[in-house]
């Protein structure tokens, strides 16, 4: 694991959501982050390639941690997905994170999403800042 944002850690520990999707964070700071995840049976579809909504999931993830880094408690205003090509079972999911742009209450980010090496979609979000930042 390379270097994780204190805040993120703290985010981690209070998510279960993070434990059901089996995500592991390779890093999350200064407005970046990784984030992985092996497809296992429970990903796939009937066409036997890695849900949607599984390859959503591991880019929100990045996405979140990434925005989170540099306005704590943000929130996803707006996210737009495009999917490239299938993932399967058993290829490790990996979602590199870099935000394009921030201010004090608002942050881009960008993703691309690899099935073991392979760019498999690309993810846009808007992050804002919560009532509670």
């Amino acid at each position: 694991m390379g270097v994780v944002d204190p805040f993120i850690v703290g985010v981690l520990e209070n998510e279960p959501s993070w434990r059901w999707f089996g995500f592991a964070i390779d890093e999350a700071t200064e407005g970046r982050a990784t984030v992985s995840l092996i497809v296992d049976s429970g990903h796939v579809n009937a066409n036997e390639v890695t849900h949607g909504a599984i390859v959503f999931a591991v880019a929100d993830q990045a996405f979140a941690m990434a925005a989170n880094t540099l306005i704590p408690h943000a929130a996803t205003g707006d996210a737009q997905i495009h999917y490239l090509a299938p993932s399967r079972l058993g290829q490790r999911l990996e979602a590199s994170a870099v935000t394009s742009w921030a201010d004090a209450r608002r942050a881009v980010v960008d993703v691309t999403v690899r099935a073991d090496g392979e760019a498999v979609a690309t993810y846009r979000g808007m992050a804002r800042a919560t009532r509670r930042a």
